[in-house]
């Protein structure tokens, strides 16, 4: 009996729909914009305690800020009570300063994303997988210039990068010399990705 070997993907727009999208926001600092993001997602995509989630994804921009490529922002977290990836995304038409110190780096595009806590590998497998759309240096400029969620939803469709339904190590992976420690969690591990942007 042959085996199939054909890789399942999951495409990167199924993990948001056009409701999860807010465009052309009129906040124009970073902690105003991830909170209306937060309460669009909690009501849209029920993702419980907008307080906490809104705490935990400002600590981890506080500490590390995730301007990942020209004009677009990245801000996750992993949560408890939440069962699935969840992505938000927000565009600022004429951009705004995410981070006083790289102010150089006007943001146009805030993608959020949220993951399980108990599901690391699906979160890097979405990580990997926007960080390759921003790959692109484009990409912020095009999607803040879209008027409709449905477009940029389509945008997303027809030119984002596909998830692999299992992860391997070539899906995320290059060499670096970022190096972590045995004792390092997944955790500190995607912050370093984010950080020195290893795709």
């Amino acid at each position: 009996m042959a085996l199939n070997n054909k890789v399942h993907h999951i495409h990167f727009a199924s993990l948001f729909k056009p409701t999860y999208v807010i465009c052309h926001t009129e906040k124009k600092d970073r902690d105003s914009i991830l909170m209306e993001l937060m309460t669009q997602l909690a009501y849209q995509a029920g993702i419980g305690n907008v307080e906490l989630a809104f705490q935990e994804v400002q600590q981890r921009e506080n500490e590390i800020p995730t301007i990942v490529g020209p004009g677009i922002a990245m801000p996750h977290a992993r949560l408890e009570g939440i069962d699935k990836i969840v992505v938000g995304i927000t565009t600022i038409k004429d951009g705004f300063v995410y981070a006083p110190e790289r102010s150089s780096n006007v943001v146009k595009l805030v993608i959020l994303t949220l993951a399980p806590r108990t599901a690391p590998g699906l979160y890097l497998q979405a990580i990997s997988s926007i960080a390759k759309i921003c790959q692109d240096p484009t990409t912020a400029e095009k999607v803040a210039a879209l008027d409709d969620p449905e477009k940029i939803w389509t945008f997303f469709q027809t030119n984002g990068a596909a998830l692999p339904e299992y992860l391997r190590v070539s899906d995320i992976m290059e060499p670096v010399t970022v190096k972590l420690q045995e004792h390092d969690t997944m955790e500190r591990a995607i912050d370093l990705f984010v950080r020195h942007r290893v795709n």
